[in-house]
C-alpha cells in the first residue's frame, strides 16, 4: 500500500493543506510545532478514524463549528482509491466515510469504516506497533493479533481466531466449572445434592416421629379434659359469691374515693409546704408586692440623686422596672380603664343579682353597698388624682385618697359577703338574662387583663391594679422631673428603703421560697396561696361527694369481704391459661403431623431430585477435565506454533541489526519475541542499554515485523522523528538505512531538525 496525496480541509492545526507523496522517501522538514505529528495522526485516523473521545476532542479545530477532516488518495494492490471522512466534533455518530475506486470512479459501499483493516488485515492497535511508528518511544513486544498474522503467513492458516481468545474462552469456562474453590458450577450443585439427601433423611426420620407425636396428643387432650373438670368445680364457688361481689366492686369504688382524698391532702400538704405553717392571705401578697415595687422606686430615686451622671440610663432601668418599658400608659389610656373597671363590677353585679337573687327578691344591700364603694373609690381616685398632681399638702391628699379607696373595697367585700348570704334565695335567677351580660363581661375583662398585662400585673383586684400603674407612672413622672430635688431627701428615702427591706425582708423570711429574687419570691407566694384555694375547694368536693356515695349505697365501712374471690379468679385464669397453652401445643403438634405427612409425600420427588443432581455432576466433572486437557494441549500447540516464527523474525532482524551495529553481538528471540543478548553472564535484555542502543534494537524489531508481516503487498511506513535520542554516528547509520528500506517501502519521514533530514 502507498499513499499517493492527502488533502487536509482542517484537522488539529493544520487547514487548506495538500501534500503529494513520492513512491519511496518522503522527508518533511518543519519546525516544531507546525503539525507534523497532526499530519501522521491524520493519515492514521483517515485508514481507522479516531480511537477514542480524547484523542477526537484534541484534534477537533478550535474554530470548527460542523465537520472536520480531508481526503486520502492511496494505491493497494494496483488499484487507486480516495478516502473522503468527515468528523463531527461530539460524537461518532456523526461522522461520514465515502470510498472511490478511482479507475471506475464509483463509490465502494462494502469496505467499512476500518479501511486499514480491510486492506492491511491489522486492527489500529497492531498498525501502530508495525508501520506507524510516531514521536513517542519505540515500544517492545506486539498484540496477539500480528501473532496470528505471523502465523498465517509462516504457517500458511487461514484461521483468524487468536489464541488468547481461545484461552480466554477456555478460562472463563474452567472458572465457571471449577469445584476446588469457594465458588464454582460443580461445587454449587454438590451443595445442592447435599441439601437434597439431608432433606430425604429428614423424610426418613419424620415416618418413625408420626407414631410419637400422637402418642403425645393423646396425653394432650388427657390433661385438657382434667383442666376442664376443676374449671367447672371452681365456677360454681364463684356463682355463690356474685351477690358480695355488687357490694365488693362498691367497696373498691369507695376506697379509690379515699385514696384520691388522701392524695389531694398530699398535694395540698405539699404546696403549702412554702408557707412554713404561717398564716397568710392574698391581701397580705399584694400588699408586700406593692411595698417591693415601692421599694424599688425609691431604690431607683435614690441611685438617681445618689448619682446625677448617668440619670437617662437610670431612669430607663426604672422605667423598665415598672413595668412600662416601651408602653407607657397615657391619662386617656388610664381613663378608659378606670371606666372599662367600674363596667366591669357594674356588670359583675348585675350578673350576680340575676344569678343568685330570688324571683321576688332583690339584692338591696347588695346593690346599696356597690354603690356606696363605686363613690368611696371614685371619691378616693380623686384625692389621690388631687395628692399626685398637688403642691405641698400632696401627701395628706394621696394617704386619705388610699384610706377611702380601701374602704370602698371594703365595701365591695361586704357586698360580696352580701350576695353570699343571699345565694341561697336566688336559686330561680334567669339563665338567659346572665348568659346576655356574660360575654360582654369576658369581653371587658379580657380588655382590662390586657391592659394591665403590659405591665405585668396579674392580679384580679383591677383597683389595686389601677392603683399601682397611677403610682408607678406618678414615680416615673416624678422622678423625670424632679430627679435633681431628690437628692436633697436621699437620707430620709435611703431610711425608708431600708425600712421597707426590712419589712420585706422580715414578711419573706417567715416563707421557705426558693425563687432567687424578692419579686419572683413573692410570685412564688402568690401562686402557692392561688394554689391552696383551688387544692382545698377541690379537697371539699371530693370529701363531700365520698360522704354522699357511702351514703347513697350504704356503706357503713369498707373492709374486705372474708371471702377470697381474687383467689377463685386467679385460680380459674391460671387454669384457662393452661389450658391454652395445652390447645396452642395440642395445634403445633397437629400441624407438625400434617407438615410430616407433605413432608413425606415429597420423598419421591426428593429421589428424583437427589439422582438427577448426581448425574448433572458426573457430567459437569466430566466437561471440567475435558476443558482443562484441551487447555494444556492448546498452550502446547501454541508453543509449538510460535516456534515457526522465530527463524523468519530472527533473519529479518539480523539483516537489519547487521546494518546499524558495528560489533554485531550474539542475541536470541524467544517465541514471544522477546529481544536479548548473549554474555558470558548469561542473557542480557536490552533494558539494561541506553535509551538510544534500545531504540536501534527496537527498531530492527519494527522493519522485521514489516517483513514478515507483509511478504507481498508493502506497505507505508510512518516515522515521526524517531531518532531524536542518537548520536551522530548512529543518526547516519540510520539515515543510510532509511534511505536503503526507501527502495522496499514507501517511506514518510517527519523531523524538526535539519541534520537528521534524509535527503
Amino acid at each position: 500500500m502507498k499513499i499517493l496525496s492527502l488533502y487536509i480541509e482542517s484537522f488539529g492545526k493544520l487547514s487548506d493543506y495538500l501534500f503529494e507523496f513520492s513512491p519511496k522517501m518522503n522527508s518533511v522538514y518543519e519546525e516544531n510545532g507546525w503539525g507534523k505529528t497532526t499530519m501522521s495522526v491524520f493519515i492514521k485516523t483517515m485508514l481507522y478514524g479516531f480511537t477514542n473521545k480524547a484523542e477526537r476532542e484534541r484534534y477537533t479545530p478550535w474554530n470548527n463549528k460542523n465537520t472536520f477532516g480531508g481526503t486520502l488518495k492511496i494505491e493497494v494492490n494496483g488499484k487507486k482509491y480516495r478516502i473522503d471522512r468527515r468528523f463531527d466534533p461530539k460524537k461518532a455518530s456523526g461522522d461520514t466515510l465515502n470510498i472511490y475506486d478511482l479507475g471506475t470512479n464509483l463509490e465502494l459501499k462494502d469496505i467499512g469504516n476500518n479501511i486499514g483493516e480491510k486492506f492491511l488485515n491489522l486492527n489500529v492497535d497492531s498498525f501502530e506497533r508495525s508501520v506507524f511508528i510516531p514521536q513517542k518511544e519505540l515500544e517492545e513486544g506486539f498484540g496477539s493479533d500480528i501473532e496470528a498474522k505471523l502465523a498465517n503467513l509462516i504457517g500458511g492458516t487461514n484461521d483468524s481466531q487468536s489464541y488468547d481468545e481461545a484461552i480466554e474462552i477456555l478460562d472463563s469456562k474452567s472458572k465457571l466449572l471449577r469445584m476446588n474453590s469457594k465458588k464454582g458450577l460443580i461445587l454449587d450443585k454438590k451443595k445442592e445434592l447435599a441439601e437434597v439427601q439431608n432433606e430425604i433423611a429428614e423424610c426418613n426420620n419424620k415416618m418413625t416421629g408420626i407414631n410419637d407425636i400422637e402418642k403425645q396428643i393423646d396425653i394432650i387432650n388427657t390433661e385438657i379434659n382434667d383442666l376442664n373438670e376443676k374449671k367447672k368445680k371452681i365456677n360454681s364457688k364463684i356463682i355463690r359469691y356474685t351477690k358480695e361481689q355488687d357490694k365488693k366492686s362498691k367497696i373498691a369504688v369507695a376506697k379509690k374515693y379515699q385514696e384520691d382524698i388522701e392524695s389531694t391532702k398530699e398535694l395540698l400538704r405539699k404546696n403549702n409546704e412554702v408557707f412554713n405553717g404561717v398564716s397568710i392571705t392574698l391581701e397580705d401578697v399584694l400588699t408586700i408586692r406593692s411595698k417591693n415595687k415601692e421599694l424599688i422606686s425609691m431604690k431607683y430615686e435614690y441611685d438617681l440623686k445618689k448619682n446625677e451622671a448617668g440619670l437617662d440610663e437610670k431612669l430607663d432601668e426604672f422605667k423598665t422596672s415598672l413595668g412600662f418599658k416601651d408602653n407607657l400608659p397615657t391619662e386617656d389610656e388610664i381613663d378608659l380603664t378606670t371606666k372599662r373597671i367600674q363596667k366591669y363590677q357594674n356588670i359583675k353585679g348585675i350578673i350576680n343579682a340575676h344569678t343568685n337573687e330570688p324571683v321576688k327578691k332583690k339584692p338591696i344591700g347588695t346593690i346599696i353597698a356597690v354603690i356606696l364603694s363605686t363613690l368611696l373609690l371614685l371619691g378616693g381616685l380623686a384625692l389621690l388624682l388631687t395628692g399626685l398632681f398637688g403642691g405641698r399638702e400632696k401627701d395628706l391628699f394621696t394617704n386619705i385618697g388610699i384610706v377611702i379607696m380601701v374602704v370602698s373595697v371594703l365595701g365591695y367585700v361586704s357586698g360580696l359577703a352580701l350576695f353570699i348570704v343571699n345565694y341561697s334565695h336566688n336559686q330561680s335567677t334567669s339563665y338567659t338574662r346572665v348568659k346576655n351580660y356574660d360575654f360582654e363581661l369576658r369581653e371587658i375583662e379580657g380588655q382590662i387583663r390586657d391592659f394591665f398585662g403590659r405591665f405585668h400585673l396579674y392580679s384580679s383586684d383591677f383597683s389595686n391594679n389601677l392603683y399601682t400603674v397611677r403610682s408607678n407612672l406618678q414615680r416615673y413622672n416624678d422622678a423625670l422631673a424632679e430627679s435633681a430635688k431628690k437628692r436633697e431627701e436621699n437620707s430620709k428615702l435611703e431610711r425608708k428603703i431600708n425600712e421597707n427591706e426590712k419589712i420585706i425582708q422580715q414578711f419573706l423570711s417567715r416563707f421557705k421560697t426558693t425563687a432567687p429574687t424578692t419579686e419572683e419570691k413573692i410570685g412564688e407566694l402568690n401562686t402557692h396561696l392561688r394554689r391552696k384555694t383551688e387544692i382545698e375547694n377541690n379537697l371539699a368536693y371530693k370529701q363531700n361527694t365520698y360522704k354522699q356515695y357511702i351514703q347513697i349505697h350504704g356503706l357503713d365501712d369498707i373492709n374486705e369481704n372474708e371471702e377470697d374471690i381474687d383467689s377463685l379468679n386467679a385460680l380459674m385464669v391460671d387454669i384457662e391459661n393452661k389450658i391454652n397453652e395445652l390447645n396452642k401445643n395440642l395445634t403445633i403438634k397437629s400441624n407438625r403431623v400434617v407438615e410430616f405427612e407433605t413432608d413425606i409425600s415429597r420423598l419421591d420427588e426428593l429421589n428424583e431430585k437427589e439422582e438427577a443432581l448426581s448425574d448433572e455432576i458426573r457430567t459437569l466433572e466430566h466437561e471440567y477435565e475435558i476443558v482443562n486437557i484441551t487447555q494444556t494441549y492448546l498452550k502446547k500447540a501454541q508453543t509449538a506454533l510460535l516456534e515457526k516464527y522465530v527463524k523468519p523474525m530472527k533473519d529479518s532482524v539480523d539483516k537489519y541489526v547487521s546494518l546499524l551495529l558495528k560489533n554485531n553481538k550474539d542475541y536470541s528471540i524467544d517465541v514471544n519475541f522477546k529481544f536479548q543478548f548473549i554474555t558470558k553472564n548469561g542473557l542480557k535484555g536490552i533494558d539494561q542499554y541506553s535509551r538510544g542502543y534500545q531504540t536501534i534494537i527496537t527498531l530492527c524489531m519494527r522493519l522485521a515485523l514489516i517483513d514478515c508481516l507483509y511478504p507481498k503487498e508493502k506497505p507505508f511506513v510512518v516515522f515521526d522523528d524517531p531518532f531524536v535520542n542518537f548520536d551522530d554516528e548512529k543518526l547516519e547509520l540510520c539515515k543510510n538505512l532509511m534511505s536503503d528500506i526507501a527502495n522496499h517501502y514507501q517511506i514518510i519521514y517527519f523531523t524538526c531538525h535539519d541534520s537528521r533530514v534524509i535527503k
